[in-house]
């Protein structure tokens, strides 16, 4: 169950996502001015706050900087505004994500609280096997993956601003585990938000990407995944022992320095599932010795 604090001046959306929150069995608290807000939070400590930006007497970012410090979950804005320079200046300043109130309520349910059966089931991400060098299945560009036998599939998503190097990075994470489902984006943003809504099992990006840097957007996705590691892999130009340092303080498992023709990259990606492998399995053998006990 989680503490779920809605934050919004608009009393009749509020009441309805309120009640929306309840029925999926989470606890909801709803407060209609930022000062308040921020007051509720300090107390209540929440795993979730749905916030309005469009708040009198505070811009968007300065109350998501406020709320920070209290809140130990994540921040989703909830808002009417779908500008990209909003969005970037709200996850910039600490946010975790973004829904459009014009969605609807369900949509916004099932994105930002879902229900037991969309958590993690536990399972092994599958040794995979080698593939074609070429092979594009289970590419998708979309932002979120197909259901598969009522099951979403183990994704890894791959952010680069250019074509050519990420569609290589997709390739080998393909040949090296077909049991993958490959997601390639452009762009912090998208990165940020197919880690949310799909079942990421890992996140290869660039460090310099031109929208959101690539340590912000990677402990957005962390927050906003409530606990549940996504193996972080970083690549970048050159062979930097700075980038190095800065890409593991924000927390890479990994990370490859271009030029990738010397197979360091493909290296790299092999270790980096060899260690959610073993992740997974370790997570596993704990919850069953938990219900044994």
């Amino acid at each position: 169950m989680l503490k779920v604090l809605v934050i919004d001046a608009d009393s009749d959306f509020a009441s309805r996502l309120g009640k929306a929150i309840l029925d999926e069995g989470h606890e909801a608290r709803i407060v209609g001015d930022a000062k308040y807000g921020i007051a509720r939070a300090r107390t209540l400590e929440p795993d979730l706050v749905l916030v309005d930006t469009n708040l009198p007497g505070v811009t968007g970012t300065q109350l998501i900087e406020e709320l920070k410090p209290f809140v130990p979950g994540r921040i989703v804005v909830c808002t009417d505004s779908d500008d990209p320079e909003y969005v970037k200046a709200t996850i910039a300043a600490g946010a975790s994500d973004f829904v459009l109130k014009s969605s609807g309520i369900d949509s916004i349910i099932s994105r930002t609280c879902p229900s037991d059966d969309d958590e993690e089931s536990g399972e092994d991400v599958g040794d995979g096997g080698s593939g074609s060098p070429g092979s594009k299945k289970g590419r998708t560009r979309t932002l979120r993956a197909p259901l598969k036998e009522g099951k979403r599939p183990f994704c890894v998503v791959v952010a680069h601003v250019d074509d050519q190097k990420r569609s290589f990075i997709a390739e080998i994470v393909e040949r090296l585990n077909r049991a993958i489902h490959v997601i390639e984006v452009s762009s912090s943003t998208e990165a940020i938000a197919a880690c949310a809504q799909n079942r990421t099992v890992m996140l290869v990006i660039d460090w310099e990407m031109p929208d959101i840097p690539a340590r912000i957007a990677m402990r957005s996705i962390q927050e906003a995944k409530n606990g549940k590691a996504i193996a972080m892999f970083v690549t970048y130009k050159g062979h930097s022992p700075e980038k190095q340092r800065l890409a593991m303080y924000a927390g890479a498992l990994a990370f490859a320095g271009e030029p990738w023709a010397d197979g360091s990259l493909e290296g790299q990606l092999k270790q980096a599932f060899d260690v959610i492998r073993k992740r997974r399995r370790r997570a596993k053998i704990n919850a069953l010795q938990a219900k044994a006990a």
